[in-house]
């Protein structure tokens, strides 16, 4: 009988080891049935993957797994797949004091039944990074109470799936995008978009916004072509989004910029900490305790919605357009408080 060289044993026991990891490693992934599992490990290992008699092989592994290493793994004989409960002492992801705060703060921020599904992605992606830190830090992890939190919104309306999947390939393909979209000054019917998407921004009241380049709009409104507009997600309308072949240009259209100037008065400036709520702004400390910013823009919707949260403590001196815009808020609260 012929003894197996000790070169023959060590590499026998190091891919017992490397097929066992990426099990687990796929298990991480999400439940997953045995034909599955199976098919992963062959995929990577090929002639040195699972035998013929895969099944058998698969149960010895799932049990040295749970002996050796004390992993949990249970069989949803409903779904007939595999769940990765616990990883035991194969957990070796171990995180220094800082980033365990770094994830209380996350946890915090983003409780269990988020109403956003990226909320949920969220959720799902912290549910792992803690499965993968030793029982001790786990437990550690749960009895933590982070102080700082995100004011993240969660009674937006909710985002279709099929609508975000659709401008998420939109933009990743880089390809134009065309929905019918209620706006705020839509009151009767929705209206035909087509755009160049170019990003989703979660805003901290929790609704969700698409920053697109308006091509075209039909039938025609008051918005300006090649205007920056953020599109409320929730608004497009469910089963009317279509990517289109069109791929976008390699450098955005510029929007029409203007030249934003304003005055903070003393009561809200003259501890001389005004925010930037505008890229490439600059701010002028007047001796009176005011101060005047100037910057450029492309977006006076938003823009004025920025502004007045200043109430009247914000005056605008430029450009006329956004002059105008506060002049017909100012007729409508009038209209309603002084009635």
């Amino acid at each position: 009988m012929t003894t197996p060289s000790g070169g023959g044993i060590k590499r026998s026991s190091w891919l017992t080891f490397r097929r066992r990891l990426l099990l687990v490693r796929t298990l991480l992934r999400g439940p997953a049935k045995s034909a599955t599992l199976i098919e992963a490990i062959n995929a990577e290992l090929g002639s040195q993957g699972y035998p013929e008699a895969a099944s058998a092989a698969l149960k010895h592994d799932f049990d040295a797994l749970k002996g050796e290493y004390g992993c949990a793994i249970r069989y949803d004989r409903m779904t007939r797949q595999y769940h990765l409960v616990d990883l035991g002492e194969l957990a070796l992801l171990d995180l220094p004091d800082p980033c365990m705060e770094a994830l209380a703060f996350l946890e915090a921020s983003f409780p269990e039944a988020s109403g956003l599904s990226e909320h949920a992605n969220l959720r799902d992606l912290l549910e792992r990074v803690v499965l993968l830190l030793p029982p001790a830090r786990q437990q550690q992890h749960r009895r933590r109470r982070s102080a700082l939190r995100l004011s993240v919104g969660g009674t937006a309306a909710s985002i279709h799936p099929q609508t975000l999947a659709l401008v998420k390939q939109a933009i990743e393909e880089r390809r134009e995008l065309s929905f019918a979209y209620l706006g705020s000054f839509d009151l009767a019917l929705p209206r035909r978009h087509r755009v160049a998407p170019y990003g989703i921004t979660f805003r901290p009241e929790g609704h969700g916004y698409l920053d697109a380049t308006l091509l075209d709009v039909v039938p025609r409104g008051a918005e300006t072509r090649h205007a920056a507009i953020d599109y409320r997600l929730d608004r497009i309308v469910t089963g009317t989004v279509e990517v289109l072949p069109t791929m976008l240009p390699q450098v955005r259209m510029l929007p029409p910029s203007y030249d934003l100037r304003y005055q903070l008065l003393p009561q809200v400036a003259r501890r001389r900490d005004v925010a930037v709520a505008f890229p490439e702004a600059q701010i002028d400390y007047r001796d009176d305790g005011s101060a005047e910013v100037t910057a450029r823009v492309t977006n006076l919707w938003q823009t004025r919605q920025i502004l007045l949260r200043y109430g009247d403590a914000c005056i605008v001196y430029e450009p006329p357009e956004l002059v105008e815009l506060f002049r017909q808020t100012a007729r409508g609260l009038a209209r309603i408080y002084e009635s």
